[in-house]
């Protein structure tokens, strides 16, 4: 196991735009990338599955086989050293350029955070030590919120279910909230004014599209100053 690869990308989320931009192929639900390290000696093959799992393979050009040793700890010496510098590098470019860093549970939930941070340059306020998770959104202009995202019991929305959801919770008109509570993944307002505001399940169940969508209508409402 490449335990590098687990500490260069923990708490970290792909997001496929900027994998795609870096230079990543899709083909599948995996996402290749090769490039050429020490002096074009090798090849570093890097594989992503289904943005979540991270596989590679280096490759000696020169005998045209797997080089494994740059991740045996036990090898010292100037060129092994060389080359998991390099290979290492590369991940930890791929990770600075093509990844966020986790700030909520869900991987739907960081990647609205990215998105709002790219857009509103908001970034959460966790306003609560007794709710260490609960992440509010603040309109720059006029501080006022509109969003939070909180980690909840599943039950607290829907007494079938059970374990945690990370739920959004946004601000929208009468009709808007009236008309989505009739589309699964939609609930009323926890821990809100019901009458205002909509609680959206962070489970994928919903586009991130469509939840942008609402969360534009959100910052819209909340630039108000009535």
């Amino acid at each position: 196991m490449d335990y590098g690869i687990s500490t260069i990308f923990k708490n970290k989320v792909f997001i496929k735009d900027k994998l795609k931009k870096f230079g990543f192929k899709s083909i599948d639900n995996q996402l290749f990338y090769s490039v050429k390290i020490v002096n074009g000696q090798f090849q570093l093959d890097i594989i992503i599955e289904d943005l979540k799992t991270v596989k590679t393979k280096l490759l000696d050009l020169n005998s045209n086989q797997d080089y494994v040793l740059h991740l045996v700890d036990g090898i010292t010496g100037e060129f092994v050293g060389n080359v998991r510098k390099e290979y290492y590098e590369v991940l930890k470019n791929i990770a600075d350029n093509c990844c966020i860093t986790m700030k909520f549970a869900s991987c739907q939930a960081n990647r609205l955070t990215e998105y709002i941070k790219e857009k509103y340059n908001n970034d959460p306020e966790f306003l609560w030590e007794k709710f260490p998770d609960y992440g509010v959104f603040r309109n720059s202009l006029t501080k006022k919120w509109y969003a939070l995202i909180s980690n909840v019991s599943y039950s607290k929305i829907n007494k079938n279910k059970t374990g945690e959801i990370e739920l959004l919770n946004i601000k929208l008109n009468k009709d808007k909230i009236e008309e989505l509570l009739k589309i699964k993944g939609f609930y009323p307002a926890y821990h809100m004014n019901k009458k205002n505001w909509i609680s959206v399940i962070l489970d994928e169940s919903i586009e991130d599209d469509k939840i942008k969508v609402l969360l534009e209508e959100s910052y819209r409402l909340s630039s108000k100053n009535k």
